[in-house]
């Protein structure tokens, strides 16, 4: 499948530090307003979306929220997984009440890092 995007972005956001080698990866709040930061919590923890540049610090930031984005995996996701934030801030597979969701996978794969494509829908938390 090829990979590809057509989405949404949250307009005004900065990265509080690099994200030059985050691209792809989940990003959460900062603790100021209008910066983003690597996810790396808890996958209840809020999150924004995907960023899909690789901004410096303070450079503007283009986080997807809806439609299809790109995210770097974890590892061992399937295609239609729901898909939350490992602690690495990669999308990783999850049935786990109340992790936050991110969306669903459209692609599988095995390796870590890998750049798959993602329907986007994040929500309050996977139910079983």
């Amino acid at each position: 499948m090829a990979i590809f995007a057509k989405y949404d972005s949250i307009p005004g956001l900065v990265a509080t530090a690099t994200l030059a080698s985050k691209q792809y990866y989940i990003v959460q709040a900062s603790s100021t307003a209008g910066e983003v930061k690597q996810a790396d919590t808890a996958a209840t923890d809020p999150i924004l979306g995907i960023v899909q540049n690789d901004p410096a610090a303070a450079e503007i930031a283009d986080v997807a929220f809806q439609g299809i984005a790109k995210a770097a995996a974890e590892t061992g996701v399937s295609y239609g997984d729901s898909l939350t934030v490992s602690s690495t801030g990669r999308v990783k597979t999850t049935t786990t009440d109340g992790d936050r969701i991110v969306g669903i996978a459209l692609q599988a794969t095995t390796a870590a890092g890998d750049i798959i494509p993602v329907l986007m829908s994040l929500h309050a938390g996977y139910w079983a």
